[in-house]
């Protein structure tokens, strides 16, 4: 869910924001990724290697697991990375160009006072 705004926030803390398309979580095969960054925030996120477990809702409902390694974000359980979260639904979601503005300005002020230091 990339939006006009985020290219902004990027030029600031020097990379991009929606990368992997991730939501603050990411858990791509064992040693498939050095680093990820969240797709919420654009911060680097904290990494546990060869984690033995399911990956979808799916594959949990089956009783699957496999290794995979667990990519998460710090600010994951944050009220505002969950609120960015809602609004990038809410503005992709949305026919309006005016009201898809609006949200994505609420974003840039949430990542400006939260995440972009």
């Amino acid at each position: 869910m990339f939006f006009s705004g985020e290219t902004v926030v990027a030029k600031k803390i020097g990379r991009k924001i929606d990368g992997y398309g991730n939501r603050g979580r990411w858990s791509p095969e064992p040693g498939k990724a050095k680093t990820a960054y969240c797709g919420v925030c654009g911060k680097q996120m904290n990494v546990e290697r060869n984690v033995l477990g399911a990956t979808s809702w799916a594959e949990s409902m089956g009783h699957g697991k496999h290794f995979h390694d667990s990519f998460t974000c710090p600010n994951l359980n944050k009220k505002w990375h969950e609120k960015i979260v809602n609004l990038k639904m809410e503005a992709h979601n949305t026919v309006s160009y005016k009201i898809k503005k609006i949200l994505e300005e609420e974003i840039l002020e949430i990542l400006e006072a939260n995440a972009v230091r």
